[in-house]
C-alpha cells in the first residue's frame, strides 16, 4: 500500500488541475477524485498505526520472554 504522503501528493496534483481547467464538470470530477485520494491517505495512516501497535506488542512480548 502506498504511503499517506503519496496519496496527499496525488490529491494536491488533482486539485491543481481542477483549478486550472475551465471545464467545470471536469473540475468537479478532479475534486471528487482528490477527496478519494485523501480518504486513502487516512486509511494508509491507520494501517501504519495498526502495524506500529502490533510491532510494539510483539517487542514487549519478546522482552518478557527474554
Amino acid at each position: 500500500m502506498p504511503s499517506a504522503s503519496y496519496y496527499q501528493r496525488q490529491a494536491k496534483t488533482l486539485l491543481i488541475w481542477a483549478t486550472t481547467t475551465k471545464d467545470k464538470v471536469y473540475a468537479g470530477q478532479l475534486c471528487a477524485q482528490a477527496a478519494k485520494e485523501l480518504e486513502q491517505a487516512e486509511r494508509a495512516r491507520e494501517v501504519i498505526s495498526d502495524l506500529n501497535s502490533l510491532l510494539a506488542e510483539f517487542n514487549i512480548q519478546q522482552l518478557i520472554k527474554g
